[in-house]
C-alpha cells in the first residue's frame, strides 16, 4: 500500500470514528492540536462519509469546533430530505462559530432551491448564524453562498479575495464594504466579486457597481454582472480608474435589458421606453457601451451578451483583448463585426460569436490567425472571398447552429493541426467526405476530445477519424443510422484507447461553457 492510499485509509477511520462518536469522551477535542491541513482532509472525508450515510451535523462538531479549520465545502450533491439539510446546516453554522478563527474558505453552493419548505423561519435562522459566523472569520478569503445573510457582516473580512452571492441581497450590494466615519475604505484585495442568480427583469444597480469598482482596486471580474452601464456612469462623473485592474467585463447593449424591454425582444425600440419608464429619457444609457470603453479599454476578456450595430465599432479600441464572447444583433452587424476585427483579431486567442446577419467567414477570420479557440453559431453565410483561412495554432473549434453551410465552414480551414477539442452540434453534415476532405489541409494528430452528436459518419468514416486521432481519449458519438454501442464496437475493434460512453462529454464540457459555468458559478 503506497504512503497516499495509506494516509486516506487513516482519514476515512478517522472519519468513520467521528461519526460513531469514539473521541466524545476525549476530555480535549483531539483535532484542535492536529495541523489544519490534516483537520481539512479529515473534513473531506468526513462528508464524503455522509455522502452515502446521510448529512448529520453532530458527527462534524469536533472537526467544526477544533479551531483548525481552514475550509469548509459543501458539497451541492448531498441527497437528503431537505429540511433535514437545512437544520443541519443551521448547526454546522453555530458549531463552526466558536472554531472559524482561520476560516479562509467557505462554500455553502446551491443544493436547495427556493421552495415551499424553505420556511421564513428557518431562513432567517440560516441568515442569522451565518452572520455570527462571519463576523468572527478575520482570516476569511473565500465565500461561496446559497443563502442570504448581511453583508454587514462581511465588512471584518479584510482578506477577503473571492465574494459570490447565489442570491440577490435585499440591500446595497456594496455593504461588504468597511465603513469609517460614513466614509467607505478600500478592499484591498477583493479581486472577484458577482451575484450568480441576477433577475434578468430587474435593472442591474449601477451605482452600486461603480461604488464597488472605486473601492477594490485589485478587482479583476464582476463575473456575469453587467458592467459597461457602472463604466459609463463613473465616466460621467469624470471618475476615472486608472489603478483598476479590472480584466474581464460583461457587456449588453440596453436593448437587450429585460428591465427595459419586458417582452425580451431587441427589436422592440427605443419608442416604448417612454411610455413604460416616463421619467427615463428614451436614449439613457443608449451610449454606454461606447463610454465603458473610453473610460476604460484596457479589458482582455469580454462576454458581450447582445451586441447592437452601433456598439460594434468600438471594439476596435480594446487594443488589450484577447478573449471574446460575443452575440450580435442587427443586420449590418456581419460586416461591421469584420472591421472591427481587421483592428483587434490579431491580438484574439479567444473567439466565440453568435450572429444571424449573413457574412463572410473567410474575411473574419483572416485577421484571427492567433486564435487558439473559436466556437461559430451561425446558419447563414455569403460567398466566401477566400478559398481558405490559416488557424495553425487553433487548439479548440466548436461549431453550433450552422447546419447545411457545415461542409463550407469545414473547407474554408486549413492549417489546424494544433486541435485537442472538436465539439460539433447538430453535426449531421459531418460526414465521411467532410471527414476526407478536412483531413487533407488539418490534422488530428493531437486531437483528446470529439463532440459528435447526430454525426453523419459511417462506420468506415469514423475508423478513419480514429487512425488520424491517435491521442483520442474520449469521444461522444452516435448519428441517425447507428447508435452509440455501434461506434464503440468500432473502437474496440480498431484496438483504440478512446473511451465512448454518454455521459463521458457532456456539452457543457466544452471550452466556452466551462468558462461561463466557472465565473456565473
Amino acid at each position: 500500500m503506497s504512503d497516499l492510499s495509506l494516509y486516506k485509509s487513516c482519514l476515512r477511520k478517522i472519519a468513520i470514528n467521528l461519526r460513531d462518536g469514539i473521541y466524545k469522551s476525549c476530555h480535549e477535542n483531539p483535532l484542535s492540536v492536529m495541523p489544519c491541513k490534516i483537520v481539512n482532509d479529515i473534513m473531506s472525508a468526513a462528508l464524503e462519509q455522509q455522502q452515502a450515510d446521510g448529512f448529520r451535523a453532530d458527527d462534524l462538531e469536533q472537526i467544526l469546533t477544533s479551531g483548525k479549520l481552514l475550509e469548509l465545502k459543501i458539497s451541492h450533491m448531498i441527497k437528503d430530505d431537505r429540511i433535514t439539510i437545512l437544520q443541519a446546516i443551521i448547526k454546522i453554522l453555530n458549531f463552526l462559530k466558536y472554531g472559524c478563527q482561520k476560516l479562509e474558505i467557505l462554500y455553502l453552493p446551491r443544493f436547495i432551491s427556493a421552495s415551499e419548505v424553505f420556511a421564513a423561519k428557518m431562513r432567517s435562522e440560516i441568515s442569522e448564524a451565518l452572520r455570527n459566523l462571519l463576523e468572527n472569520t478575520p482570516n476569511l478569503k473565500d465565500i461561496h453562498s446559497s443563502f442570504s445573510f448581511d453583508l454587514k457582516a462581511l465588512r471584518n473580512c479584510r482578506k477577503l479575495r473571492r465574494l459570490r452571492l447565489h442570491f440577490e441581497p435585499r440591500q446595497h450590494w456594496f455593504e461588504f464594504l468597511a465603513k469609517e466615519k460614513d466614509h467607505f475604505q478600500t478592499h484591498k484585495y477583493l479581486e472577484f466579486f458577482t451575484i450568480c442568480v441576477i433577475d434578468a427583469s430587474k435593472r442591474i444597480p449601477y451605482d452600486d457597481v461603480a461604488i464597488i469598482l472605486q473601492h477594490c482596486p485589485e478587482l479583476t471580474s464582476l463575473g456575469f454582472i453587467e458592467s459597461s452601464g457602472a463604466l459609463s456612469q463613473l465616466r460621467r462623473m469624470d471618475i476615472s480608474p486608472p489603478e483598476l485592474k479590472l480584466r474581464h467585463c460583461c457587456w449588453r447593449d440596453r436593448e437587450y435589458d429585460l428591465a427595459e424591454y419586458p417582452s425580451q425582444s431587441p427589436y422592440h425600440g427605443l419608442h416604448r421606453v417612454r411610455e413604460e419608464y416616463p421619467s427615463q429619457s428614451p436614449y439613457h444609457g443608449l451610449h454606454r457601451v461606447r463610454e465603458a470603453v473610453l473610460n476604460y479599454p484596457t479589458i482582455e476578456e469580454l462576454d458581450f451578451d447582445g451586441c447592437f450595430s452601433r456598439s460594434i465599432p468600438c471594439l476596435r479600441n480594446l487594443r488589450n483583448l484577447i478573449y471574446l464572447n460575443i452575440s450580435l444583433g442587427g443586420d449590418e452587424s456581419g460586416s461591421a463585426f469584420t472591421d472591427a476585427l481587421r483592428a483587434i483579431g490579431p491580438q484574439l486567442k479567444h473567439l466565440s460569436f453568435f450572429t444571424a446577419s449573413p457574412m463572410d467567414l473567410s474575411l473574419l477570420l483572416q485577421n484571427c490567425h492567433n486564435l487558439e479557440s473559436l466556437r461559430i453559431e451561425a446558419n447563414e453565410f455569403t460567398v466566401f472571398a477566400n478559398p481558405a483561412v490559416s488557424l495553425p495554432n487553433l487548439q479548440r473549434l466548436t461549431f453550433n447552429c450552422i447546419h447545411d453551410n457545415g461542409r463550407r465552414v469545414f473547407s474554408l480551414l486549413c492549417d489546424c493541426n494544433e486541435l485537442i477539442e472538436l465539439f460539433i452540434l447538430d453535426a449531421h453534415y459531418f460526414d465521411d467526405e467532410t471527414l476526407h476532405h478536412f483531413l487533407e489541409r488539418n490534422s488530428l494528430s493531437n486531437l483528446k476530445v470529439a463532440f459528435l452528436p447526430l454525426c453523419g459518419l459511417t462506420e468506415h468514416g469514423f475508423s478513419d477519424l480514429l487512425l488520424n486521432a491517435p491521442q483520442l481519449e474520449k469521444v461522444e458519438i452516435f448519428s441517425s443510422d447507428f447508435r452509440r454501442n455501434h461506434f464503440e464496437r468500432v473502437i474496440t475493434k480498431s484496438n483504440h484507447k478512446a473511451l465512448c460512453d454518454g455521459d463521458i462529454v457532456l456539452a457543457r464540457d466544452e471550452f466556452f461553457e466551462r468558462r461561463r459555468k466557472h465565473d456565473e458559478c
